[in-house]
């Protein structure tokens, strides 16, 4: 088996939100925490953000790509996309594992509350008495860490995750909840893939992006 493990880094521009479980008083959605108080990036989250950006530019280049998250309208084992082969799906477990994301940089453990209004979509208007208050990151940039670990039967199954994975961290504007009201905005991401304890290089990765930019599937070639 090859032992695959990718690390992401994002340089965040603007605030973070990620809801946790945790309360706070006065505040709606606070900020997810691990058990010592510090701020997380959850492991859904960071998963959610790779796959769903991997499921876009993949339609954008024509190949077929189940819809989630409802199982009845994804993959079944017999036929997975590229997406379900990588990330998994509720009948074929992702041999990818996530990790919580952490952050980088000593910038406090100082939180800010934001106060916002419910918009309605349908009248672009203000919903009436839905004001509600977030907790979010200091209004500053900040940098955040986050891992994946997986093993594959042999290198090019593991190669084609880790092009995957690096293609979609980089195709992402924002992470997070809040995207559209300014928060999580992504300044630039990073992406290092070890195999076996050898870091791949870029051009190893290259020919699956060039193949799937080109509507192929490097397992067709």
């Amino acid at each position: 088996m090859q032992q695959l493990v990718v690390q992401v880094y994002f340089d965040l521009d603007t605030a973070l939100h990620t809801t946790g479980n945790l309360r706070r008083l006065g505040v709606d959605k606070a900020l997810a925490r691990d058990a010592s108080g510090q701020w997380v990036l959850p492991a859904t989250t960071v998963k959610g953000f790779l796959r769903e950006r991997a499921e876009v530019l993949l339609r954008t280049w024509g190949h077929p790509v189940c819809t989630g998250p409802e199982p009845a309208t994804m993959c079944d084992d017999q036929t997975l996309c590229l997406v379900c082969r990588v990330f998994g799906n509720p009948r074929h477990p992702s041999a990818l594992r996530f990790q919580d994301g952490h952050p980088l940089d000593g910038f406090g453990e100082a939180s800010f509350v934001r106060s916002g209004v419910a918009i309605s979509r349908y009248r672009r208007a203000a919903s009436p008495q839905r004001l509600f208050f977030l907790e979010t990151t200091a209004p500053m940039p900040t940098r955040w860490w986050a891992e994946c670990t997986g093993y594959f039967p042999d290198s090019g199954a593991a190669k084609m995750a880790a092009a995957l994975v690096a293609l979609a961290a980089r195709g992402g504007w924002a992470i997070g909840g809040g995207k559209a009201r300014g928060l999580g905005w992504i300044k630039e991401v990073k992406v290092k893939a070890t195999l076996n304890g050898v870091e791949i290089p870029e051009q190893d990765l290259m020919p699956f992006w060039q193949a799937w930019k080109e509507g192929r599937d490097v397992a067709e070639d």
